[in-house]
């Protein structure tokens, strides 16, 4: 029995790095039509097979160490256990949706909670700095900073476009800090501070990412549309990504609140006639007094959506 489980553990070992390498080629090739047809990994067959009975108890294992993980602070870890999980169960849903929100949602606050921590840092040190102008431009940098974390907590758009204009004042300002490096504590806390606001976009875009894969896993429904339109709305900001992905969740068989989301989306993204339009499909559903107030608001050339 000891060495059943032994060759069990050597292939799940030897397969899931053939199954990541896959996922990555096949997701470049096909993301953008996402063709229907279910993607195959070299090794997948051979790999149930071998692992037949097994998969899930491997699947449950993983998701024990992500718990372990996320509890302990250990968050990169995380990651390649989604992946994993993902590659043994890539049919079920839910470990696509809960990966790409834990890692967009919560390990985006996470990071965020260090930056307070840093600026709390920063706050008893400061009158340790003796030199007038070195504490200003430090104190600069750190509101400037602080000014950027809170604003990707709350309502910065996260458009690659702005992503790059945000990380034009992180890279700004690392090169600033190079005159600190001989106050070793101080310099610590600036480098760990301004890396905070770049950490909250790498989990933003993994959590982005791994939806996207998620969905050329399950082209097929709703869900994976609505969570990745979902995430471009309310936590990107990104309204023509979300309007995007909104109306392909459309076209599958969905719950009422995709289409209320999707009306939000294209008020958000400018496009008042269409959000009309959606809000005029709602009439007569469980969703009938808002898109009455939509309409009516809307038609007057006023904002519905806050």
């Amino acid at each position: 029995m000891k060495r059943n489980w032994i060759r069990i553990f050597i292939a799940l070992i030897l397969f899931i790095p053939i199954g990541f390498l896959q996922v990555s080629i096949d997701y470049s090739k096909k993301l953008e039509n996402l063709e229907s047809n279910i993607l195959l990994m070299p090794g997948q067959v051979a790999g149930s097979l071998v692992l037949s009975g097994f998969k899930g108890l491997a699947a449950d294992l993983l998701w024990l160490n992500i718990e372990n993980y996320w509890h302990s602070g250990q968050h990169y870890k995380m990651l390649p256990l989604f992946e994993a999980i993902a590659w043994l169960q890539p049919n079920y849903i839910v470990v696509w949706a809960v990966g790409g929100w834990h890692m967009a949602y919560n390990v985006f606050a996470t990071v965020r909670s260090r930056g307070e921590n840093f600026y709390e840092e920063f706050k008893k040190m400061e009158e340790n700095i003796k030199e007038k102008n070195l504490k200003e431009k430090a104190k600069r940098i750190v509101e400037e900073i602080k000014v950027l974390i809170e604003g990707l907590a709350r309502d910065y758009e996260k458009t690659d476009k702005k992503i790059e204009e945000y990380f034009d004042i992180t890279d700004k300002c690392l090169v600033e800090i190079e005159e600190f490096k001989k106050n070793k504590k101080l310099y610590e806390i600036l480098y760990g501070m301004i890396n905070v606001p770049v950490e909250m976009v790498f989990w933003y875009r993994n959590g982005i990412s791994f939806l996207k894969k998620g969905i050329a896993y399950n082209p097929d429904r709703y869900d994976l549309y609505f969570e990745l339109g979902w995430t471009y709305y309310h936590k990107g900001r990104d309204y023509p990504n979300a309007v995007r992905y909104l109306e392909k969740a459309i076209k599958f068989p969905h719950p009422e609140y995709v289409d209320d989301v999707l009306a939000h989306a294209y008020e958000k993204n400018g496009q008042i006639d269409l959000a009309i339009k959606q809000w005029e499909k709602l009439l007569g559903t469980s969703f009938d007094s808002i898109a009455k107030r939509a309409i009516e608001t809307l038609k007057k050339g006023e904002p519905f959506t806050p």
